[in-house]
């Protein structure tokens, strides 16, 4: 792994320490968790795939579902426009933000601003 190139500690904040080479030591790889942890989320998997899978006592509902949806279409539209929605909202906050970031570096290099 590429270590930044920094010549001293004074580019760096105040809380920051740059340790020598081999001085500091690696955490250790808990495979004992690892293992353990996969195993619980394997099981996890598989018993909600069992539960979908033999879950018949569920189609009336998901019927009555299904029938409402297809008879409100405007739900399933705004359903499938959600996603393109937020992301347009996420980007025009980004947006914004740049505009505000652009217009304060114009103020502050304007003449006579403090």
């Amino acid at each position: 792994m590429p270590q930044a190139a920094v010549s001293t500690n004074e580019t760096l904040p105040q809380d920051t320490q740059v340790h020598a080479a081999d001085t500091y030591r690696r955490g250790a790889l808990r495979w004992g968790y690892f293992l353990l942890l996969n195993a619980i989320a394997s099981v996890l998997a598989i018993a909600f795939f069992v539960a979908v899978f033999y879950a018949d006592g569920l189609d009336p509902y998901l019927a009555g579902t299904y029938t409402w949806l297809l008879e409100h279409p405007g739900v399933t539209s705004m359903m499938a426009f959600s996603p393109l929605a937020c992301s347009l909202l996420v980007g025009y906050g980004y947006a914004q933000r740049a505009r505000r970031r652009k217009a304060l570096a114009a103020r502050q290099a304007a003449p006579g601003v403090a």
